[in-house]
């Protein structure tokens, strides 16, 4: 989503064309173990120049003191600020943006292309599929409910087992937005109590994704903020 005081779509789409070749910086806010991060990841492999800064989701205030609620008014993370004040919020939105501003680094094919789709669709079976599922386990629900979600948390986990048999990535034979999330969604596994030995492909897949030096270089970036 995309906000902005006043202005033109015209005016906005200027902005959108001019942030690649301009000089000034966008600024991520992210959070280094939440979907954020995810993002974070995309515009460092993009090679895309930004200032960030970490948020407390929980007190809602950012590393140097500043009411998140005043940025962005969701308070949630990826919200990236553009050079011309407007605000984009959501990590497919984010994500796209950033890998849009490198198109030769091969994280989301052209528009128009079957490979920016497929990416597409799988970004979005992470957001809609996986992290619904896993999400609610972060409350640490009981009973039935608990069940339920981790029930479900398994049945995705196989699906996507077979689906990376014999991958290194989601698709392709190089690094996309997609996987930036999925592996970040996967992190979340352990302190979740899900374990991911019955998935050989997916900790293959986890394991080689976190051995990258862009992920590597993205958390020690993220973690000294």
């Amino acid at each position: 989503r995309i906000q902005k005081g006043s202005g033109s779509s015209s005016d906005f789409i200027l902005s959108l064309k001019s942030f690649a070749s301009s000089d000034m910086s966008a600024k991520l806010y992210y959070t280094p173990t939440s979907c954020g991060a995810a993002s974070f990841i995309v515009g460092q492999a993009a090679g895309v120049s930004f200032e960030s800064e970490q948020v407390d989701l929980r007190s809602h205030k950012t590393a140097s003191g500043a009411d998140f609620y005043q940025i962005n008014p969701k308070g949630n993370v990826p919200t990236l600020v553009l050079p011309g004040g407007e605000i984009l919020n959501e990590g497919p939105a984010v994500c796209q943006y950033l890998a849009d501003q490198a198109p030769g680094k091969g994280l989301l094919g052209a528009v128009g292309s079957p490979e920016r789709y497929v990416t597409i669709g799988d970004f979005n079976w992470v957001g809609t599929e996986l992290h619904k599922t896993v999400g609610p386990l972060f409350s640490k629900p009981e009973g039935a409910v608990l069940e339920y979600f981790t029930s479900n948390t398994h049945k995705k986990l196989e699906f996507l087992n077979k689906e990376l048999d014999g991958k290194k990535y989601m698709h392709g034979d190089k690094f996309t937005i997609a996987d930036s999330y999925l592996y970040i969604v996967l992190s979340w596994l352990p302190y979740l109590g899900v374990s991911l030995e019955k998935y050989p492909n997916v900790q293959k897949f986890f394991d080689g994704i976190h051995a990258l030096p862009i992920v590597q270089e993205s958390f020690a970036k993220m973690n000294a903020k």
